[in-house]
């Protein structure tokens, strides 16, 4: 009776460690998050003069896929999009925060708190973006004609 009463306590404490610990983290990495700069995604590959959404990979394996389909693009080309890489692109008048880039630095590691709703991921996506894709002002407003 005592061991269940002394295995139950330390239970509950390191449950209670787990709770409050990853509190803490979870608050302690959203505020180093917001710390680093932010940018905006968007791009004028496509030979028009008005911007165009980026889309983000989350897995470093589809890093030369990707590449090429911006660099065909870049190039005037009618880009191939492998199969592999999802369809999900960044607001373009939504800030992102850039935390990091690959050693090449052609691809930037973004953190996006644009809330796409829970079927698409909720309110918290982290990626990579072609880095040529980032700037420091959200495109243009087209004006509006009455």
């Amino acid at each position: 009776m005592r061991i269940k009463k002394i295995t139950l306590t330390i239970v509950v404490i390191i449950g209670l460690g787990f709770l409050f610990g990853g509190h803490f983290y979870n608050k302690w990495y959203h505020k180093n998050v917001k710390s680093h700069p932010t940018r905006y995604c968007y791009e004028y590959f496509r030979g028009t003069e008005e911007s165009v959404s980026v889309l983000i990979i989350q897995n470093l394996n589809l890093k030369e896929p990707y590449l090429e389909y911006y660099r065909e693009l870049e190039s005037g080309k009618e880009p191939y999009l492998h199969n592999d890489i999802p369809l999900k692109g960044l607001p373009q008048s939504y800030p992102v925060y850039v935390v990091g880039y690959t050693k090449d630095s052609l691809l930037a590691e973004v953190v996006s708190y644009y809330d796409y709703g829970a079927r698409m991921g909720g309110s918290f996506t982290k990626g990579w973006v072609y880095a040529k894709c980032l700037h420091k002002e959200p495109p243009q407003k087209e004006e509006i004609k009455e």
